[in-house]
């Protein structure tokens, strides 16, 4: 190795890390082969002690186990067998080698039970790098085990944790030496061998001559120590609630109340702006939107989605959700104004058990009425109107909603949505069998033409359709600036300006409705030809 400085020499990088306990930012390091070259080496390594053996432990810096020594299952001479020959200690790795005839493998093993405990969820390019999940409530990876060829490193969380329930320490063991061929006179470093002690660690340094270099090493050990109090991760006990607006009190300051399901809290209500389900209509394959509620394999809150401006909410259903998406509602969340209150149709079906005919909202509506539209449709005709989504596609349907907020982006996804639904999944196939076709005729042509064939009139209705496909390369680009032609008609027709996105998507989910009432009302009703 090139010539170091003394402090180098003395291995003072390698005290500080011991001094920190090989934790850095919420990791703890539990192997590492860090050796430069045969001059500058280092390891680490680790294993389980029963806290009632510590302290014998805490006096002697060696090791209790040796990479590849773990103290494995094994059978004495009479036959005897034994799952671990080291009493108090217990491996937290294991070193395996597989001496094969082709070649030569080893990787490590982490502690089963460690593993179990967390039910810890295992990715893998290859043994030698590899990464161990916990799954929370909400589904999402925390990281807990890190392998790479080189080095193990685990969150310090979840050994505390797991040694606090087992009362046991956790311990790394270190090993640290460099060589040089002489110790310049000027350091002033003679030959020492010393063992130092601190709070929860404990190493021996030794400077020596090893012909034909001069060797600076420390070997040793540091405890990390369990917890105070013995908490499990999914302790019901720790439950935690969000607080939440309710009122105001008589000096007109807002009331705010945590959601745990308590008697004097029921029917109590509190109320959320819109764009409070946007996470959930964005991810429609981990999340149901509908108008009673919002679903994931992880949770079920009821909510009121009937109402056109806010989401009310039953306090004590908050309580269903986890505390992290509890505080997501939580930073939507609107003081309760005159008017506010449920909506008519979730009254009817969650407090009076009746169910209610049609959801009140016009995205709702329009959802409801185009898949009961589509069946009544086959069943006459035994083709459906709209051809099916694919099961790639069907977060179109689950997804759409008004939009939440009033910008171009938000409105352009949603009203692309409707397009999709509408105009795009038009059965053309079995329109044309209906019709004479000439060059040209696309979807909504197509449906005009066969709505002539049956002697159905509705120039508006059909005008509608047109203007809302012309709007569709301005829905594509999520910007109008640029518009051709068409579409600059088309946002003219439809009234489209910076300001009120809103209001116009609520306009085009209407006036969807009434294309299915006005279809349903000639075709399909009693009185239908």
């Amino acid at each position: 190795m090139s010539q170091i400085d003394k402090k180098t020499f003395l291995l003072e990088d390698r005290i500080r890390l011991i001094e920190s306990n090989f934790i850095d930012k919420g990791w703890v390091k539990a192997y590492e082969s860090g050796s430069k070259n045969i001059k500058d080496q280092s390891g680490l390594y680790c294993y389980l002690i029963e806290n009632s053996h510590r302290q014998k432990s805490e006096d002697k810096y060696n090791w209790a186990f040796t990479m590849g020594y773990e103290g494995k299952p094994c059978v004495y001479g009479d036959n005897t067998y034994i799952s671990n020959d080291h009493e108090g200690f217990e491996p937290f790795l294991f070193y395996r080698t597989f001496p094969l005839l082709e070649n030569y493998d080893s990787y490590f093993d982490i502690s089963e039970e460690f593993v179990l405990y967390f039910n810890l969820y295992e990715k893998l390019v290859d043994k030698q790098n590899r990464k161990y999940y916990f799954i929370d409530e909400m589904g999402n990876l925390d990281e807990v085990i890190i392998v790479e060829p080189k080095s193990i490193k685990v969150r310090l969380k979840y050994i505390k944790e797991y040694i606090t329930m087992r009362d046991m320490s956790f311990v790394v063991c270190y090993d640290f030496m460099r060589l040089i061929p002489k110790i310049p006179e000027s350091w002033n470093i003679k030959h020492f061998d010393k063992t130092i002690k601190g709070k929860n660690w404990i190493y021996n340094h030794l400077i020596r001559s090893t012909f034909p270099d001069i060797q600076s090493w420390i070997i040793g050990k540091v405890f990390i120590e369990p917890n105070k109090e013995k908490t499990y991760h999914f302790d019901s006990g720790k439950k935690e609630y969000a607080t939440f607006i309710t009122g105001f009190d008589d000096n007109g300051d807002e009331i705010y109340e945590d959601c745990s399901k308590t008697n004097d809290k029921y029917f109590k209500t509190t109320f959320f702006r819109k764009d409070v389900l946007s996470k959930y209509y964005n991810e429609p394959n981990k999340y149901e939107v509908d108008g009673f509620g919002v679903r994931s394999h992880y949770f079920s809150l009821k909510i009121d989605n009937n109402v056109e401006e806010y989401v009310p909410v039953f306090l004590i259903e908050l309580s269903s959700l986890p505390y992290k998406e509890q505080l997501h509602w939580k930073q939507y969340n609107i003081s309760p104004q005159d008017q506010m209150n449920i909506s008519a149709t979730y009254y009817k079906t969650m407090i009076e058990g009746n169910w209610a005919e049609n959801p009140e909202t016009p995205d709702l509506f329009f959802k409801h009425k185009y898949e009961q539209f589509n069946k009544s449709w086959e069943k006459k005709f035994g083709w459906k109107l709209y051809k099916p989504l694919s099961e790639e596609d069907k977060y179109i349907f689950k997804s759409l909603h008004l939009p939440t907020s009033n910008n171009v982006k938000a409105f352009s996804e949603q009203m692309l949505s409707l397009v999709k639904l509408t105009i795009d999944r038009l059965n053309e196939a079995d329109l044309k069998k209906y019709i004479t076709l000439e060059n040209g005729d696309r979807g909504i042509t197509k449906l005009e033409k066969f709505l002539k064939v049956h002697n159905m009139d509705v120039p508006d209705m059909i005008t509608f359709l047109r203007k809302l496909w012309d709007l569709r390369s301005g829905l594509l680009s999520h910007t109008f600036s640029n518009s051709n032609k068409d579409c600059k008609a088309a946002i003219q027709f439809f009234g489209i300006k910076d300001d009120n996105y809103i209001e116009v998507a609520k306009e085009i989910f209407i006036k969807s409705v009434y294309t299915l009432n006005t279809l349903e009302r000639y075709f399909l009703t009693e009185n239908a030809e």
